[in-house]
């Protein structure tokens, strides 16, 4: 394939509202908004890894007291859980066929060649960031191994990839309720076992006292009516549960204490992230981050990902992000996206407090998982939060602030390691050291604040560079020759799309 391929079917190459000098026709600004938004959104959740507000903390205010830190829990959950990184999967959906199909790329490379030689790039940086750097919660890697699956489905046409994007959603709800099918088939198991040992309690006490007082007997005195014991032995083994009945027992009983509060349940891991080696910590984190980059990604990972890129794909060829899409088809799809994703998260929201306060009496009334929905919900939101703001982009007002955010968004690569950066710093013992000292209200404070830094270094950085570093070291390796950096660099075609 040359590297003036033509886009796929449906395709729109649409640069919507002017974004500047460095803006070039393969750029949309509505996408480099959303991907500021985005990666700038990510932190709100992020923040309770680097911070070290874990669930065990959550249990307590969800079982506890429903107070203020219930409802800022609540409302966070509600409106920002799962759906920033959905958004940013949007936007990197539509980032791959803008790169593939973009007609600039140097003349003596193929583009799938490059494209392959970015995702793998990607990766190592991922790799970096999570095993170096230390996030456990690294996406980079995540979005390369997608990046790659995907790439075949580029060219199909929108309504096809539309329909990907639903069918992955749907096993991605598939893949939440095996979870919670595997939860039932435990609790089945337990009440099982208990059914046995109610039926072991309706004995007769004085037998169980006769037969426990011949065995002493017996023990004591070899000579003793041995046929007798022996059918009184059988009869006190009978009443006993076997191994299998116990281990059914326990690993109910374990699942159940694990969605506990349980008040010294942090201390091992706040002891651990807060040592001022940054061995330790690294020895720590290894096998979360090895869980995360491998297990979550098979077996989770590729359906969450996976169906938002294709969503990406398939609105890009819609022209969703374009500047020209009609107000009346957008308010028809943000609307009902966001009040139906709301209501959705909401219920989850709602019955995941009944589920932590008793599983049993969850697993008694109700025949699917509290969050069986969620693909479906994050579905719905990040579609409507994307039409809302390019909505908002449409009506022209607060230009400056969208202006800010697009460049935010154009050096998301370097913003994104520039977050994990600050915060393990900030965080971790071989930093500062506050991980699992500051209250849920200071932990977002903290997210304003690293905002604030990103959006001030973006807006001074790209007064004087075409493109953040971390981008121009990726370009740099992908096209294995020194890219334009300064503005007295940049010749005609040397920008695009820079996290795709």
């Amino acid at each position: 394939m040359s590297s003036t391929s033509p886009g796929p079917s449906g395709y729109m190459p649409v640069t919507g509202i002017s974004a500047g000098d460095e803006q070039s026709s393969s750029r949309i600004f509505s996408l480099d908004v959303l991907r500021g938004i985005a990666l700038l959104g990510i932190l709100i959740i992020s923040i309770w890894e680097f911070g070290g507000f874990s669930t065990n903390q959550q249990t307590f205010y969800r079982t506890g007291t429903h107070g203020g830190n219930y409802n800022l829990l609540s409302f966070v959950t509600i409106v920002f859980e799962g759906k920033m990184r959905a958004l940013f999967s949007i936007v990197f959906g539509a980032c791959i066929i803008l790169y593939i199909s973009k007609k600039d790329h140097p003349l003596n490379a193929s583009v799938p060649d490059l494209y392959i030689r970015r995702m793998l790039w990607l990766m190592i940086f991922g790799i970096f960031n999570a095993i170096v750097l230390l996030w456990p919660g690294d996406i980079l890697f995540h979005y390369a191994v997608l990046g790659i699956l995907l790439f075949p489905f580029w060219r199909m046409k929108p309504k096809s990839l539309f329909i990907a994007a639903i069918i992955t959603t749907l096993i991605y709800c598939g893949k939440t309720y095996w979870n919670f099918a595997d939860d039932s088939k435990k609790y089945r198991k337990f009440t099982s076992v208990t059914a046995v040992e109610k039926k072991f309690a309706a004995t007769d006490t004085p037998t169980k006292k006769i037969i426990d007082s011949l065995l002493k007997i017996r023990k004591n005195d070899p000579l003793s009516n041995r046929l007798m014991d022996d059918t009184l032995l059988q009869r006190h083994k009978n009443d006993t549960l076997t191994k299998e009945q116990a281990k059914d027992k326990q690993a109910w009983e374990g699942l159940v204490k694990s969605l506990k509060y349980d008040s010294t349940g942090d201390d091992g891991n706040k002891k651990a992230m807060r040592s001022t080696n940054y061995a330790k910590v690294w020895n720590h984190l290894l096998g979360k981050s090895q869980n995360y980059e491998s297990y979550w990604l098979y077996r989770t990972g590729i359906w969450d990902i996976g169906s938002m890129m294709f969503l990406g794909m398939a609105l890009l060829g819609f022209g969703f992000f374009a500047a020209g899409f009609p107000v009346k088809r957008l308010l028809w799809i943000v609307i009902p996206c966001i009040l139906a994703g709301l209501a959705l998260a909401w219920f989850r929201n709602y019955y995941e407090d009944i589920k932590l306060t008793d599983y049993a009496k969850y697993m008694d009334k109700h025949i699917i998982p509290f969050d069986q929905f969620f693909p479906v919900e994050r579905f719905l939101l990040a579609t409507g939060y994307a039409g809302l703001i390019i909505l908002l982009l449409n009506t022209g007002i607060l230009k400056w602030l969208w202006q800010t955010l697009a460049i935010t968004g154009r050096m998301a690569f370097t913003n994104y390691f520039m977050q994990t950066i600050l915060c393990t710093v900030f965080f971790y013992g071989y930093g500062m050291g506050f991980f699992g000292r500051l209250s849920q209200l200071q932990l977002y404070g903290i997210v304003v604040e690293v905002w604030l830094i990103q959006i001030a270094f973006s807006l001074i950085w790209s007064k004087y560079f075409v493109m953040g570093p971390v981008e121009w070291l990726w370009r740099s390796l992908v096209h294995w020759k020194k890219q334009p950096f300064t503005k007295k660099e940049t010749v005609t075609g040397a920008t695009g799309p820079v996290i795709s």
